[in-house]
């Protein structure tokens, strides 16, 4: 009778620590809010810095260790250029599909983790999707901070983060006095849920 505690705890303690040596999986859907900024942009105007994402994701994980991808629609900003599009009523907005790799760092609770990420990221225009061309993939990384929950091996999972990206392709090459990329960078807000 006395060692029941103790069996108890032992029961409860296998399924957690089981779930660190197995590699786990977990699908699921993701989105949230971003607020972008633009870098050596002389000739454009960020009408609206927020915008929104919605996608899927996927991620494997070990003890300390995880990588997760997924696929996401960005809207990043609404941006007016100057020199060709003079009317201050007609915006264009910067949308993307992403395709973003991330690998993380994570501390080996099994109920919650804090994990840290880092990664590159490949933007595809939505309106070039139609006639795909190399040169229109832009790149980008990733640093960011979260936390995730979930209870081993039955789930359900989610996550909540912090998130930057800088965009090292540029959006596209300023034909006006300056020979510099056009690039936007992202600050996103994600909750992601397992399914």
């Amino acid at each position: 009778m006395r060692f029941l505690p103790l069996a108890l705890l032992l029961a409860l303690a296998a399924p957690a620590s089981q779930a660190q040596i197995i590699p786990s999986l977990d699908l699921g859907v993701a989105g949230g809010v971003n607020f972008a900024s633009i870098s050596d942009a002389t000739d454009f105007d960020l009408d609206s810095s927020t915008g929104y994402h919605i996608g899927l994701y996927a991620d494997v994980g070990v003890l300390f260790a995880s990588a997760r991808t997924g696929v996401y629609y960005v809207r990043a900003a609404d941006i007016r250029d100057d020199i060709s599009n003079p009317d201050p009523n007609t915006d264009t907005s910067f949308d993307y599909v992403a395709v973003p790799i991330d690998f993380q760092i994570k501390t080996p609770t099994p109920i919650f983790q804090a994990y840290a990420l880092i990664g590159p990221e490949f933007r595809f225009p939505v309106d070039g999707l139609d006639t795909f061309e190399t040169e229109n993939v832009q790149y980008a990384g990733n640093v960011g901070l979260g936390v995730r929950g979930g209870l081993p091996l039955i789930g359900p999972s989610g996550y909540l983060e912090l998130r930057y990206g800088r965009d090292f392709s540029g959006l596209r090459s300023d034909t006006g006095t300056s020979d510099d990329d056009v690039k936007v960078h992202l600050v996103m807000i994600r909750l992601g849920v397992g399914i």
